[in-house]
């Protein structure tokens, strides 16, 4: 038997390109007779699984278990490359062949749990949740799960259940905090609406960057259930996305965004904990939780944007741009998954295919808020700043009037184009208007430095700045950078080596620390803190600062800027 082109492709790291042709295979049926292919197989399936491939890993785990036995392990972590992959069907294929379920792991769990609930197997569905090797894995979420079932168990003229029951949960529960989400979905499924409203504003209060889905959820359902009334006071405010839902539902066209099924809520609850789990962790886990989520609620748009955003932060771009696109242009969200695209884009060295994407979309609707803006981004970030100036200005022309973020976007590119006088009035506008954000008084301050201002009054904005965010590293650098200024080197020097602490590879913060140390006497340690800026530092006219500082000392001429 020659050798087979996908394993010698992922043997080598290549990019995995040939593992995209192959289909989901039988797992009944082998494909490799002997040991040495197997073995084959597994390096080939470890190293696309490296590499970030799911969907290849998952391919090549398939075939390795198609093989023959194969260790708990390496099942298990096939389960999960194909979730990871959205390669669902793979995935429960591999559940309903295993000879070793309870070895399960947690997505794989909720994978089965998510089709019982899809399907309306409730006994089965409750059946994975009292598994004895489950219980502990899914204790969890288990109370909102037995709320939802016993909710659609509700008939029309007697108390639903499931409602109260999860508004009941003990503040120790874990999950406790997504109990308001979850009971307002549960009232307003069972046609509760004042149960509901009593739940509303805290789960909006919690809900971070799925605010917007949540408001176009309740807000259907309660227009659904003869409260429009309350739907377009849910749905107040300039965001496009609100104001596009106002109008739809003044229209009496739907949004498609109502949580109304067990399946539905679960997608919502793993939503919500893989963006809890997301938060300072490498972890796979929230990509996989947000990728069942989706497989919970094939309708649930917002899953395919958090997917999406959980891929990307695990390195799988390709995968992420896929979920993206992967959203109606006609739905309420398209915007949000617009906006995803672009500011991948732009991240990822490609802002000339971010202009062209945001131009496309302005010319398509020039009025629509923010299309404006989404090119001044990918203007800035081809260094096109006074080009990006006037986008941010336009925006603001659109609106009709002022508010800190497009003001402060303006002035940042005023300032990189060379207006720093425009740039000073600009930031103060926007502090007019929002005197606590701490960026912004950040920005202003630690400017006012560079451009030889006032020297206290920047200090005294840095100050305040630090009050507001005092893990920021930037913000303590500032505040560092102000203490030297000031000549308090002491003050400078503890304030610069807490932001070398909070971000290590940071060359501007190690210059500015080695500067303040080399005032303050210390002149060793100094050239040890220059010489980490030297390695991290990016620019050659940067380097070649810090090198002279090195070699002769800190003199005016080589002092950081």
């Amino acid at each position: 038997m020659g050798e087979d082109p996908i394993i010698r492709t992922c043997s080598l790291g290549l990019g995995l390109i040939a593992s995209l042709a192959l289909g989901s295979p039988a797992l009944a049926t082998p494909l490799v007779d002997n040991p040495e292919e197997q073995r084959e197989l597994f390096v080939a399936a470890r190293t696309a699984d490296l590499l970030g491939d799911s969907d290849a890993a998952a391919t090549l785990y398939a075939r390795l278990i198609a093989a023959g036995p194969v260790d708990a392990q390496t099942e298990a972590r096939a389960a999960s490359e194909a979730i990871a992959a959205g390669r669902f069907d793979l995935a429960l294929s591999i559940a309903q062949n295993s000879s070793q379920p309870d070895n399960f792991n947690l997505d794989l769990r909720l994978l089965l749990l998510a089709d019982a609930l899809r399907e309306r197997r409730y006994r089965d569905a409750l059946a994975v949740l009292s598994d004895d090797e489950a219980r502990v894995q899914l204790d969890f979420l288990s109370p909102f799960v037995r709320g939802w079932i016993e909710a659609m168990s509700y008939r029309q003229g007697t108390e639903p259940r499931g409602p109260a029951m999860v508004a009941g949960m003990a503040d120790q529960r874990p999950l406790a905090r997504q109990k308001d989400e979850q009971a307002a979905f549960l009232y307003l499924a069972t046609g509760g609406v004042d149960g509901a409203v009593q739940h509303i504003d805290a789960a909006l209060s919690r809900a971070g960057p799925r605010e917007a889905r949540l408001r176009l959820a309740f807000a259907e359902s309660l227009a659904g259930l003869g409260r429009p009334d309350l739907a377009q006071a849910l749905l107040a405010g300039e965001d496009v996305i609100l104001v596009e839902a106002r109008q739809r539902l003044a229209d009496g066209k739907p949004l498609g965004m109502a949580v109304r099924t067990p399946a539905e809520g679960l997608s919502e609850l793993l939503l919500a904990v893989a963006i809890d789990l997301a938060e300072g962790r490498n972890s796979a886990l929230p990509a996989g939780l947000a990728q069942v989520a989706r497989f919970a609620d094939p309708s649930n748009e917002g899953a395919a944007i958090i997917a999406g955003a959980m891929l990307e932060r695990d390195g799988r771009d390709e995968r992420a741009l896929d979920l993206y696109r992967s959203v109606d242009e006609s739905s309420p969200l398209a915007l949000q998954a617009e906006d995803s695209i672009i500011q991948h884009l732009i991240e990822h060295d490609r802002a000339p295919d971010a202009l062209r994407l945001a131009q496309a979309a302005h010319d398509a609707n020039p009025s629509r808020a923010g299309s404006w803006a989404r090119i001044g981004d990918a203007l800035a970030a081809m260094d096109r700043h006074e080009a990006a100036a006037d986008a941010y200005a336009q925006e603001r022309a659109r609106l009709g009037n002022d508010d800190w973020p497009l003001l402060f976007l303006e002035a940042v590119s005023r300032h990189e184009a060379g207006d720093w006088a425009m740039s000073e009035r600009l930031l103060n506008q926007a502090l007019a208007l929002s005197p606590d954000q701490a960026i912004l008084l950040n920005y202003l301050g630690y400017s006012m430095l560079e451009e030889g201002g006032d020297v206290e009054l920047a200090s005294a904005y840095i100050r305040k700045a630090s009050r507001l965010s005092p893990d920021s590293a930037a913000i303590t650098d500032s505040l560092g950078w102000a203490l030297y200024k000031l000549g308090d080197h002491a003050g400078a020097v503890e304030a610069l080596a807490r932001a070398a602490e909070l971000a290590p590879a940071d060359p501007e913060i190690h210059e500015h620390y080695g500067d303040a140390l080399y005032a303050a006497g210390r002149r060793i340690e100094a050239r040890f803190a220059w010489e980490v800026a030297r390695y991290y530092a990016p620019e050659t006219a940067v380097e070649t600062r810090i090198e002279d500082k090195i070699a002769y000392g800190l003199e005016p001429a080589n002092a950081a800027p």
